[in-house]
């Protein structure tokens, strides 16, 4: 039977980011997760190169997923990003990634747009661990850029039909369905080249190649040809605002994204703080080395810093004008950025052990963390959005700027 949730009226951070009743509910879902993605469940997933789709029945039948988003259209985001921190800390960044894809980048486009009879029983399978979905955006020939989208969607006499390619489908091995970005073919003028979002079934989707990638093992991730005939009821929102359903889903993903750094870190920490104090060089312990503890005690401070800004983000996305597109993207290149730089440290911290797979996890913590980097938008791709929304100080340069 599921347990209630211990969240005050008005959301887990109704009174801030923490007290007990955070604390409660984080506790709740380590436990959770720590049950549903134990060791043996990550190896074989690693091994298998698939997402265990499986494993999120548990904890749907715990209520993790309706709880999220049982106010619309924000859910309830600092329970999201204590789900994210609790994932990260696992050290399974493909795990982690994977679940959320499932609880915050699809669900929060379906809970916002999902309108139509078809895509409510989508949402309702997902929040009940029994369907599985994926987002299809970036494609062979685009990669971050989805103007450039050229996967085409043309009405048909009882819906559209759909065709076109997607290069990176994470989930899509595992997938129910995938909601897929393409063209609108309307012609010319003025509502030539919108884009929509289309509900596109698994049977639609035909695997060109399942990609080996560097890290995240456990996230499989497939280069998809899509050839689909679906329903009016299938198109995401209303037509043409596909982009904007799709960025709303992705700055859920962001603002994940960081969440499950600030959790991978502090387990990076952690384990290298422990290694200090346990490992003995030239006499004493290594946490004796000024330079060691000193290096260790900056990336735990620049932790705190990222750990606050994911909570105040977590706050202000509801609020209007506190928490925008540019600001999640912000928060999301930093963290990604940071968290390579963490896992690199801590690994070096450790050693030649630290680059031995089978003696501590910190290599494959530190692979794994480059995904950060690119999905939910790269670095570049980040820092465009950020400095579109740059704000010259033309008063106070007129007042103290005198260049002759």
């Amino acid at each position: 039977m599921a347990e209630h949730s211990v969240a005050p009226p008005g959301g887990l951070f109704a009174n801030g980011p923490f007290g007990e009743p955070v604390e409660q509910y984080r506790k709740r879902v380590a436990a959770l997760l720590r049950e549903a993605f134990d060791p043996e469940v990550a190896r074989e997933a690693e091994r298998t190169g698939l997402f265990p789709r499986e494993r999120l029945v548990p904890l749907a039948g715990a209520g993790l997923f309706r709880e999220r988003w049982e106010q619309r259209p924000y859910g309830d985001p600092g329970m999201g990003v204590i789900i994210a921190e609790e994932s990260g800390r696992l050290a399974q960044a493909g795990l982690s990634v994977g679940l959320s894809l499932h609880c915050e980048t699809v669900s929060s486009i379906l809970v916002r747009y999902g309108d139509t009879p078809l895509l409510r029983d989508y949402l309702n399978g997902m929040l009940a661990g029994r369907l599985v979905g994926c987002l299809g955006a970036s494609e062979p020939t685009g990669g971050s850029d989805l103007n450039g989208v050229r996967t085409v969607a043309r009405r048909t006499g009882t819906g559209w039909h759909v065709a076109g390619e997607k290069k990176y489908l994470s989930l899509g091995a595992v997938c129910d369905f995938a909601l897929v970005l393409a063209r609108l073919d309307e012609g010319t003028g003025a509502v030539a080249g919108r884009l929509g979002l289309f509900a596109v079934p698994a049977g639609g989707l035909t695997p060109r190649k399942r990609h080996t990638k560097a890290g995240t093992s456990a996230l499989d991730t497939t280069w998809m040809a899509i050839d689909a005939e679906v329903p009016d009821q299938a198109l995401v929102g209303r037509t043409g605002l596909g982009l904007v359903a799709a960025v709303w889903g992705l700055n859920h993903e962001r603002l994940s994204i960081a969440a499950q750094t600030v959790g991978g870190a502090a387990t990076a920490i952690g384990l290298a703080t422990a290694h200090l104090h346990t490992r003995e060089q030239f006499g004493v312990p290594l946490i004796e080395h000024q330079a060691l503890r000193l290096r260790l005690a900056e990336l735990a401070s620049r932790l705190t810093v990222l750990r606050y800004a994911v909570y105040a983000a977590a706050q202000g996305v509801p609020v209007a004008g506190a928490c925008d597109t540019r600001d999640l993207a912000a928060v999301k290149v930093t963290a990604a950025r940071f968290a390579e730089e963490v896992m690199s440290e801590c690994m070096h911290l450790f050693g030649g052990a630290g680059y031995l797979e089978d003696e501590t996890p910190l290599s494959r913590m530190w692979r794994d963390s480059r995904l950060a980097r690119l999905g939910g938008g790269s670095d570049e791709m980040m820092w465009e959005l950020v400095a579109k929304g740059l704000v010259p100080d033309h008063v106070g340069y007129a007042e103290s700027v005198d260049l002759g």
